[in-house]
């Protein structure tokens, strides 16, 4: 089964091994219409089915209680931990939530199938009563085109490529895999939808009865916002960028995507960017002060979405996606010493001097009606007290490219050591 790392994923990778109809007992009626669902995904993308795919049509319940096992005996303490770890820095996840079970509230408000390429089975939730029936709703059409495109890309392209450390282990990375994948069945979703309301209108008015043409994602009412904004990035950001390639080369240029996926959330964010070849730049990450037995749970590149949302949540919401705009590369590296706290530090280089300046202004905006802001000796740094700690913030001129230096630790001392050793 796929690890779960990050919400996103769950919604198109879990495995679920039991169902209310394996394929061999559905009723003819159903099997017609799903054959003829398969054939009409197969043309809008272009893409011949290899193997027949499994069909299941499990409940909510069954969903969710399988889901809830998975997490207790599939999922490590150490990595549920480390994921909390990252989310909660970022401010993505509140001090006092459990990802777990925020994870397992949201899925059950929104998951409405799930294929796994483990196991090549798709599986599309009834979304009238426990039951499918004879026949799919309106509803349940288009969430069989978007798990039914997964099961041919993974014919295709092999969706286990997600499993490999280099993608499974970067946040960043995974985001940006999942937003080509979840966008391509996006893609093809909706233009089935828009097909289907230009030869019958009336399938307007269904889909608003069965509440699957609100437009947005109705999450939970104490769904934390950077959880739900990451649940929602692969469907909305991951749809504009394939529309970009897309219309870029057509389906043979989001074919050729999958065989060079795109490694950051910068590209998915800025499609001209992947269409070019642009990828982060390499970074050094920038050592901390901390002790021997201090745990290292993370060095990699943060990315650009990542960037954007810690941002948001240290309080400039207003320009945060302007200020992280201009990321060329970073390496993030954070530490948990044996008392449980955390130590990290965000090395980062930008595109031009403006974009540097930009996320300059925005740290000046975080920071400006604070009354506890200490400058760093020379001017090109400073620090803040924030919940349980410290952020430091140093922009020094004397590098190569535009660079900035970014730490958080439990005291001042530590958090703005590094700074003035690297001239700030």
């Amino acid at each position: 089964m796929k690890r779960l790392f990050a919400l996103a994923t769950a919604l198109s990778l879990l495995v679920l091994t039991s169902g209310i109809w394996a394929q061999d007992t559905l009723p003819a009626e159903l099997t017609a219409q799903l054959d003829g669902l398969v054939t009409i995904t197969e043309n809008i993308r272009g893409l011949d089915t290899l193997i027949p795919v499994e069909r299941r049509f499990p409940t909510r319940e069954e969903t969710i209680a399988y889901l809830s096992d998975a997490y207790d005996t599939d999922v490590s303490a150490r990595q549920l931990a480390r994921l909390e770890a990252f989310y909660r820095v970022l401010g993505i996840l509140p001090a006092n939530a459990s990802l777990r079970d925020t994870y397992l509230r949201l899925l059950g408000a929104q998951v409405g199938g799930f294929y796994d390429p483990d196991t090549r089975i798709m599986n599309v939730l009834p979304m009238l009563g426990d039951d499918v029936g004879s026949s799919l709703s309106i509803s349940e059409q288009i969430i069989f085109i978007h798990e039914y495109t997964h099961a041919l890309q993974d014919q295709h392209f092999d969706l286990t490529r997600l499993e490999d450390p280099e993608i499974a282990d970067s946040p960043d990375r995974l985001l940006a895999a999942l937003a080509l994948i979840e966008g391509d069945a996006t893609a093809a979703m909706n233009l089935y939808t828009q097909t289907a309301m230009l030869n019958d209108p009336g399938i307007a008015f269904a889909l608003l009865a069965e509440g699957a043409l609100s437009g947005t994602l109705l999450l939970p009412p104490d769904t934390p916002e950077g959880l739900g904004r990451e649940l929602i990035f692969p469907y909305d950001s991951g749809l504009a960028f394939v529309l970009a390639i897309y219309n870029a080369g057509g389906w043979d240029a989001v074919n050729a995507a999958f065989d060079n996926l795109p490694v950051t959330t910068e590209q998915i964010l800025h499609p001209q960017k992947y269409l070019d070849g642009e990828t982060g730049i390499s970074v050094e990450g920038l050592a901390m002060p901390i002790s021997e037995n201090a745990e290292l749970l993370w060095d990699l590149s943060l990315g650009e979405y990542y960037l954007r949302e810690w941002l948001r949540s240290a309080g400039a919401a207003f320009g945060a996606s302007r200020a992280a705009a201009g990321w060329g590369g970073d390496r993030f590296k954070m530490w948990q010493e044996q008392n449980g706290d955390l130590v990290w530090s965000l090395h980062s280089v930008w595109d031009t001097l403006e974009d540097a300046d930009q996320f300059a202004e925005a740290i000046a905006s975080i920071t400006e009606d604070n009354e506890d802001v200490v400058e760093l000796p020379g001017g090109q740094g400073l620090c803040w007290p924030v919940a349980e700690g410290w952020n430091c913030f140093a922009y020094p001129r004397q590098f190569s490219l535009p660079t900035t230096f970014l730490t958080f630790a439990p005291t001042m001392e530590q958090a703005s050591a590094p700074l003035v050793s690297v001239g700030a």
